[in-house]
């Protein structure tokens, strides 16, 4: 649900106001496809809560906890944050486009507050949400004997990601923002939590 909401979203020209401004504006759902993305980040935490009461190793337990804790704090920041991104970014644009000329780039002008706002928020989302937990449960996974290549590719996209989130908030330009955005959150992710998710459903039916 994530990738594909994500997907439909398109990529934003957040740099340049004007032009996300109408980007928006001509989006069929522009806010739908951000709640639609929430949805799917609760859904992300509901599995990972079910992951986490499965774990029967000491050690495994008290990471998949600590796991658990940062999914709860990084759904709450992403919520927050697509939210805001959907909402605002759709009343901006609707007033934008109706706006006389000369009132046109003090709506610029509150967008471009607003993405620089949001830039923070959306990268430690993915940092809490995403990278560290995936860090967290690949030692876990490991423990409690599931596959070494989802535990090892787990530890490495979430150091990846948490390195590209953590690079960007310092440095906005150091590297394109659709290779952690678009290839990461949006491809890597999703594909290794589709993975994760089959291993569960296999891993219980060998305990059965």
């Amino acid at each position: 649900m994530i990738a594909g909401f994500r997907f439909a979203h398109g990529d934003l020209p957040a740099a340049d106001p004007a032009a996300a401004l109408h980007f928006i504006a001509h989006h069929a759902f522009y806010a739908g496809v951000h709640l639609g993305t929430v949805l799917g980040v609760l859904l992300w935490t509901a599995g990972i809560l079910n992951l986490a009461r499965t774990f029967t190793h000491p050690i495994a337990v008290v990471l998949g906890r600590l796991a658990l804790a940062a999914v709860l704090v990084g759904a709450a920041v992403f919520i927050t944050d697509f939210t805001i991104d959907g909402v605002t970014g759709q009343d901006l644009a609707h007033a934008y486009a109706t706006a006389a000329p000369a009132d046109q780039p003090y709506i610029e002008r509150a967008a471009q507050t607003a993405f620089t706002m949001l830039r923070g928020t959306s990268l430690v989302s993915i940092a809490v949400l995403w990278a560290i937990p995936l860090m967290l449960l690949a030692p876990a996974l490991r423990r409690d004997g599931y596959s070494s290549w989802l535990a090892w590719t787990g530890l490495l996209v979430g150091a990846t990601s948490f390195l590209a989130a953590v690079a960007l908030l310092f440095q906005s330009e150091l590297f394109p923002g659709v290779l952690l955005y678009g290839l990461l959150a949006s491809i890597v992710m999703p594909l290794w939590s589709i993975a994760l998710g089959l291993t569960m459903w296999r891993h219980a039916r060998t305990v059965s």
